[in-house]
């Protein structure tokens, strides 16, 4: 059985009827924005539900933008009419009877900028010890007075009253010579700008427990390489940069660093610093730390060390064999045997005192020489030789064939054997496992291409001598020994001072007798002794033919640079620089900054040289 579900009658669909539109602003808006239709109906709505289409037509693009900037204009235009008809109103309506009108940000009080100088300076004149020219500047976070006038100091990088503080300082009569900053927490580079804009000339500084980071926090952008000149104090303890160094086991590197900045700086975070103080002169004059020089040495200098028992076997020998190295050198094959051993070397480098008293172009013929020669021939420098092994081999010369080889590559020589005085030799006896052999040592000077240049060349030569075999061919020839080892080295010019027989003369002495412009010892001399048979080794007057020779450098001239000097700054130039190998201008620095006191002078040399690393430059010493 079927039932039928009862039919719900449908209800009329009413259609809403739009009222007639109020011509007021609101419907003009409306109609301008194209919401309501000229003919008063609504504009048909859009399904909102249906999918937005991705393309519009640049007409209804057009249309949309221009539809916006009229909105905004009407809105404009509104709202200056809203705000014309406000003002027309508050205008009308009388002073008394308006309401307060309050800020809703509340307003900071701050005290004025007069006040916090004001404040800065009664702070800093009560911290300030005119007696003693310190101002000290500790824990100001601290301070009641900024405390009450709710001053704090800033601490960053771009703080103004680290300046402000400065200036004020720089005012102060007498002026500040020792400032303290500790425990303030302040920036390094802050400090030291301040410092050196406002009180360039401090001496004494503190900044203990602050935060100085980095070097960089010491230098002055566009400013000069060298600030605070004349500091002679400065403490860093407590602050980031010190204490990472001390950590990492850098405090060495650090302190360095620190006095290469401030090289006037004599104590660093209380503790002495080492190094020539360039432009600081002593407050007073320095008390001696030693006795003044003696004048001499207490041995005198003695004539040659040879035993009366060889002595004429020795300068036999070497009068003949000189002899022949100047005229017949392959005269000398008969000399070496088979197993002997030759070889030489030259040193270019000036003697520090024939550089002073200016041998090189003081001497007529000095210019004129030059090592090439000696340099082609095999010169067997090994500190100089870039295969050392090789070139060992190579420049050893073995046998009389080979010597006689490397001896004629040399530049012909001329040994004035009859000037004695030239010449200082030492020979000794040594009992080998083969038999007797014989050392000598030989100094002295001898002429370099005679007749051609006639430059003088100084010279070291050693020979190890044994004796010759009856019937070999060194005896056949007139040699009582043979030449086992020969080792020829040849230097720069020097005089033959260094073994005068007689009192030996201090460096001071020396310098006198060169600003004097002569020797101490000159005139004939009774203590010299030749080394060529024929004249005694004890003490003699020397021949009459021999005092005419003139001494090498008896009358130089001073160096331009000691001829502002008075005579006892001059002695201790010339005495500090023979003993340090000190250039002129370092020498000079390191005796000013001492008060030209030479002991004084020479330890603070000594202890630059024992730092580490050594504190002196290479560009201080005499270059060759």
């Amino acid at each position: 059985m079927s039932t039928s579900l009862p039919v719900t009658p449908q209800r009329p669909r009413v259609t809403p009827t739009v009222a007639a539109p109020r011509r007021n602003v609101a419907s003009q808006l409306l109609k301008k924005n194209g919401l309501i239709r000229a003919s008063g109906e609504d504009v048909s709505m859009r399904d909102t539900t249906a999918p937005k289409s991705q393309h519009r037509s640049l007409r209804s693009r057009a249309n949309a933008q221009s539809k916006a900037m009229e909105a905004v204009k009407n809105k404009t235009a509104v709202n200056a009419m809203n705000k014309a008809s406000t003002s027309t109103a508050r205008a009308e309506t009388p002073p008394e009877s308006r309401l307060p009108v309050r800020s809703r940000i509340p307003k900071k009080v701050t005290p004025n900028e007069n006040s916090i100088v004001q404040t800065w300076k009664s702070v800093l004149q009560k911290r300030y010890n005119a007696q003693a020219q310190y101002l000290n500047l500790d824990n100001l976070v601290n301070d009641p007075e900024l405390k009450k006038s709710g001053i704090a100091l800033a601490k960053g990088r771009e703080s103004k009253e680290m300046q402000v503080i400065m200036k004020i300082a720089s005012q102060f009569e007498p002026p500040v010579v020792t400032i303290s900053l500790s425990n303030n927490g302040l920036d390094g580079s802050n400090c030291f700008s301040a410092l050196n804009r406002y009180l360039p000339n401090i001496v004494n500084v503190s900044l203990t427990g602050n935060r100085v980071r980095s070097y960089k926090d010491m230098e002055i952008f566009g400013g000069p390489k060298w600030i605070l000149k004349k500091l002679r104090e400065l403490i860093l303890l407590d602050n980031p940069l010190r204490e990472i160094a001390v950590a990492n086991g850098k405090e060495d590197d650090y302190r360095n660093e620190i006095l290469r900045k401030f090289p006037s700086v004599e104590i660093l975070d209380n503790v002495p610093a080492p190094h020539i103080r360039l432009g600081v002169a002593p407050a007073a004059p320095p008390t001696p730390l030693v006795p003044a020089a003696a004048k001499v040495f207490s041995v005198p200098m003695g004539p040659n060390v040879v035993s009366e028992d060889i002595q004429l076997f020795v300068f036999t020998f070497l009068e003949r064999f000189l002899a022949a190295f100047d005229t017949s050198r392959q005269s000398l094959h008969t000399v070496y045997t088979p197993l002997s051993t030759f070889s030489f070397s030259y040193d270019s480098t000036i003697p520090p005192q024939s550089r002073l008293r200016g041998f090189l172009y003081k001497m007529p013929n000095q210019k004129k020489l030059d090592w090439k020669a000696w340099h082609s021939a095999g010169s067997r420098n090994l500190m100089k030789t870039h295969n050392s092994l090789q070139d060992a081999r190579d420049k050893l010369y073995t046998g009389a064939a080979d010597i006689l080889v490397g001896l004629s590559l040399l530049p012909p020589t001329k040994h004035l054997v009859s000037e004695g005085e030239k010449f200082v030799v030492d020979a000794c006896q040594m009992d080998m496992g083969a038999g007797p052999q014989l050392f000598i040592n030989i100094h002295g000077e001898f002429v370099e291409e005679p007749g051609v240049i006639d430059g003088i060349r100084s010279f070291d030569r050693v020979l190890i001598l044994a004796p010759s075999p009856e019937g070999s061919l060194a005896k056949q020839s007139g040699w009582d020994a043979y030449v086992l080892s020969d080792q020829l080295n040849v230097r720069q010019y020097s005089s033959n001072d260094s073994w005068t027989v007689g009192p030996m003369l201090t460096q001071a002495q020396e310098a006198e007798a060169l600003i004097a412009g002569s020797k101490a010892n000159a005139g004939p001399s009774t203590q010299q002794t030749n080394v060529i048979p024929g004249v005694s080794t004890t003490v003699a007057p020397i021949p009459g033919s021999l005092q005419a020779q003139p001494q090498s450098g008896a009358a130089e001239a001073v160096h331009p640079m000691l001829n502002d000097l008075a005579d006892s700054q001059r002695i201790a130039m010339l005495q500090l620089q023979q003993m340090t190998g000190l250039n002129f201008q370092y020498a000079a620095m390191c005796l000013e900054a001492n008060g030209w006191d030479l002991a004084l002078a020479k330890v603070n040399y000594d202890e630059l040289i024992s730092s580490t690393p050594p504190m002196i430059p290479p560009e201080a010493y005499i270059q060759p």
